[in-house]
């Protein structure tokens, strides 16, 4: 990881503390060591700033192919240790790059939906995650995620919204493929991330 990552960071840090009131439950559930894949829902862009300064790990991003149009953004997405996700697409190359990072020893940091939720709720998720964990056999770490909804605008930096992060339990996908096809593999991520998830976030996921 860069340098720009480990400021970034900080300043991160420093921000939620003096303007949010962060709740975090189950930070000793993170693996330290285990092939990993962490995924959480996705509301803001602060979900991925939370899960980076709450993670002691080398980690990569899945991100929006959009932020690597521009040389400046380019530069500050891969300094953050981001590389580009193409939405909607079944890129064999990326999948094997995203393979590779976890093989490697690096948190993957993927957000099943694929895209932000503009109403809070979950949404359908894809089936990229579940192939990758799949291939590798890596520990899946949900994250729920909640109250980053209310940071829209510029006054909430005056209200200090509560945002709690929970950790839950690692687990593992069956290693045999034939015992659980890719959506139903897909399903029981998601239902991991709706659990940890107050009622209201439940979304498309509500009655599973």
């Amino acid at each position: 990881m860069s340098w720009f990552f480990y400021l970034s960071r900080a300043f991160v840090q420093t921000v939620f503390t003096l303007f949010t009131q962060v709740k975090v439950n189950g930070r000793e559930n993170i693996p330290k060591t285990e092939k990993l894949i962490v995924v959480a829902n996705h509301m803001t862009y602060a979900e991925p700033q939370l899960v980076g300064f709450l993670m002691r790990r080398k980690m990569r991003f899945a991100a929006k192919e959009g932020f690597f149009k521009h040389k400046l953004t380019k530069i500050v997405m891969e300094s953050f240790g981001c590389f580009p996700v193409h939405q909607g697409v079944a890129d064999r190359k990326t999948i094997r790059l995203m393979e590779q990072y976890v093989n490697d020893g690096f948190a993957l940091v993927i957000f099943p939906e694929g895209q932000r939720s503009l109403n809070a709720e979950l949404i359908q998720a894809l089936n990229g995650t579940a192939l990758i964990a799949q291939h590798t056999g890596a520990f899946i770490l949900p994250v729920g995620i909640s109250g980053t909804e209310k940071l829209k605008g510029w006054n909430w930096v005056f209200k200090r919204p509560v945002i709690t992060v929970n950790f839950g339990k690692p687990f593992q996908l069956p290693s045999n493929d034939d015992k659980l096809s890719r959506e139903d593999a897909t399903k029981l991520i998601m239902s991991r991330i709706t659990g940890l998830l107050p009622q209201e976030y439940h979304g498309v996921y509500a009655e599973q």
